[in-house]
């Protein structure tokens, strides 16, 4: 599952594959529960909960004032743990979206990096920075960031630090891209491209209606809808991220 050829980011997923592999979820999802002579509920909503907990090894549960490195945060994937958690205090549709992009890196990135480190190498991971190598998806930008402010102050005339300086902000570039990825996914997975198009035409673009219906935010299914050209407002029908930041919104990488 690649994405164009060429590009900085060749080799990615490109949204509509992204959207693609979100979607089968669902049919895994059936499939497992009538194997299991298991009733298969209703869809809309996705229950996203239960599909992670019915397709994936691990756990889901909600935490009150979850943070990860003194940053609160929304939802996070713990691959050692094996755990996705989400922040208790939120809303049931916010809950929904940071589990299921939580699910986005489970299976765009975190099985993606599984799978590398299980072939064979001439050298050996040492047990240190194998775990340093899974913080990425626990969707923490702190450290990151005042890297880049210190290295920022030594830059003009030290060359280290321009190497150093470079490093951070490719790897800045690719968490934002991977934070993206998940965005997507956990969009396709709740809100499918072909259910939002037949929802908006039942519900004649009542966009309250279609979010109750599916189980998200009215930011999301408006967001959703701007995408796929379905409504042109402005921001897509969210607020700017700047305006988010200032509001204190626990980091996730998303509006919703």
């Amino acid at each position: 599952m690649t994405g164009y050829r060429g590009g900085r980011w060749s080799g990615r997923p490109n949204l509509y594959q992204i959207e693609e592999r979100a979607g089968k979820l669902i049919g895994e999802f059936k499939g497992r529960l009538e194997e299991a002579g298991l009733e298969v509920p209703d869809i809309p909503p996705v229950p996203v909960e239960y599909l992670a907990l019915t397709l994936t090894d691990f756990t889901v549960r909600g935490v009150k004032a979850l943070e990860c490195d003194g940053r609160s945060l929304s939802g996070l994937l713990d691959p050692e743990a094996g755990e996705i958690l989400y922040e208790e205090n939120e809303s049931q549709t916010r809950q929904n979206f940071s589990i299921a992009h939580e699910l986005g890196h489970y299976y765009l990135h975190y099985i993606p990096a599984l799978e590398v480190a299980q072939q064979p190498t001439l050298f050996e991971l040492e047990e240190e920075g194998a775990a340093e190598a899974v913080r990425f998806f626990r969707c923490d930008s702190t450290e990151m960031e005042e890297e880049q402010d210190s290295a920022l102050k030594t830059i003009l005339n030290d060359a280290e630090a321009q190497a150093r300086l470079a490093k951070i902000i490719k790897f800045k570039q690719r968490a934002d891209r991977f934070e993206w990825e998940a965005n997507v996914f956990a969009s396709g997975l709740l809100m499918p491209r072909e259910l939002v198009q037949w929802l908006n035409k039942k519900h004649a673009g009542d966009v309250k209606s279609m979010a109750l219906e599916l189980g998200v935010s009215v930011s999301a299914i408006n967001y959703r809808l701007n995408g796929m050209g379905l409504r042109q407002d402005e921001f897509k029908g969210v607020r700017s991220r700047k305006a988010e930041s200032r509001k204190g919104t626990p980091g996730q990488g998303t509006f919703f």
